[in-house]
């Protein structure tokens, strides 16, 4: 795992911090519901309520990760 991370170019001491692993889990939901959202899209046809709220939350919770992340 830390061949990986070392490959991505992320420092070891960024990883050893159980709160930026918090926040990198944070970001990933985040990006995944961003995701879900443009696949509800195309699966709808268009943006209805749900694909925008499913993005609308996906936003902010790729904003909290980010605030974790430097903060």
């Amino acid at each position: 795992m830390s061949l990986l991370f070392a490959a991505v170019g992320a420092p070891g001491s960024f990883w050893d911090s159980p709160s930026n692993v918090a926040a990198v889990i944070w970001l990933g939901f985040g990006i995944a519901a961003i995701a879900l959202a443009f696949g509800l899209a195309k699966v709808f046809r268009r943006f209805n309520g749900v694909a925008w709220m499913v993005l609308g939350a996906g936003v902010l919770i790729s904003v909290y990760g980010v605030t974790l992340m430097l903060g």
